[in-house]
This record gives C-alpha cells, structure tokens and sequence, in this order.
C-alpha cells in the first residue's frame, strides 16, 4: 500500500510525461497497417487501401475509378498545394495499362496541420476512356508529385495492402 504523498507524486508525473507527448508530437495520425507512406522533406502521403470500380458492369462499358482517403501531414513552414496534374494512378495486368487521371480540386494542407481527403468526393481518379471489363487484379500504382519528387502508392495483386516509397 502507499500512503497519500507517494500517490501524489506519482499522478503528478504521469501528468507530465502525459503533458510532454502530446507537446511533442507524439500524437500524429494513426496510419492503419494496410496504408502505404511516404515522406518528402517534413511532409507525409498516406494512402489508404482504395475502392476501385470501373470496366464492363451489367453490359455497360465504364471508366476504370479508384478512389481513397488521402492524407496529407504537413509539417514543414511552406503551404503544401498539388494541383489536381501532379496526381495520376496506372493500372497494369497481363498486356494493358491505363492510365487514371484526378477528377477533383487541388490538394492543399497549411504548415502545421494534417488534411484528410476522403473517397469519392475529394479524392477520385478515372480513366478519361470507357474501357472493357479487367478480370485478372492487377497493380495500381498512385503517383503523386510534390516538390521535384514522386510519392508512389502500390496496390497490387494480394489486394491488402498499399505500399509507399519515394522517387
């Protein structure tokens, strides 16, 4: 048993170790072990697994789509903008590859903060022609450039996982 003193002392520095991570940063995003990550400079991509569609569906013949959530960690001094050209995904299988253009506004994350582009609405890709069905998996790979570099997000045939690098 300890006595009221010992106690105290303790919760106060439970309080301050409590305290100092979250003063340093030690809070960030929680990056779910499916997701792929990448880090230019004092900025981190992280691409979760995405929804892809697309291809022949009930005899109508349609865009190839990917679309996930997205996020962007900026922790350097500079606004982060990606103009929606920066940002292409090339599907590939056995003897095709296509190529998904982005359909949605320039990303864009302040010095300091953590944006989250979410699904459809906010971070959607598709190919600009209607193309036949894709039976077999294949690979997605995301591209996305930032600052003379190339964050690159594969999706590939174990469809589990998302793996991040830098080019």
């Amino acid at each position: 048993m300890i006595d009221r003193r010992t106690f105290l002392k303790l919760s106060a520095g439970a309080l301050v170790l409590t305290a100092a991570g979250a003063l340093t940063g030690c809070g960030d995003t929680v990056v779910d072990k499916t997701s792929g990550v990448a880090k230019i400079g004092d900025v981190t991509f992280i691409c979760a697994t995405p929804f892809l569609g697309g291809g022949l569906g009930d005899g109508i013949v349609k865009q190839l789509t990917y679309w996930t959530k997205f996020t962007i960690q900026n922790n350097s001094a500079e606004r982060v903008v990606i103009k929606p050209e920066d940002i292409i995904c090339i599907f590939r299988e056995k003897d095709t590859e296509e190529t998904l253009y982005f359909k949605r506004n320039e990303l864009i994350a302040a010095p300091g903060q953590t944006v989250v582009y979410n699904g459809s609405q906010k971070f959607y890709l598709e190919t600009k022609e209607r193309i036949p069905e894709k039976n077999s998996p294949g690979t997605y790979e995301l591209r996305v450039r930032y600052n003379g570099k190339t964050a690159v997000f594969l999706y590939g045939n174990n469809g589990k996982n998302v793996t991040g690098r830098v080019e």
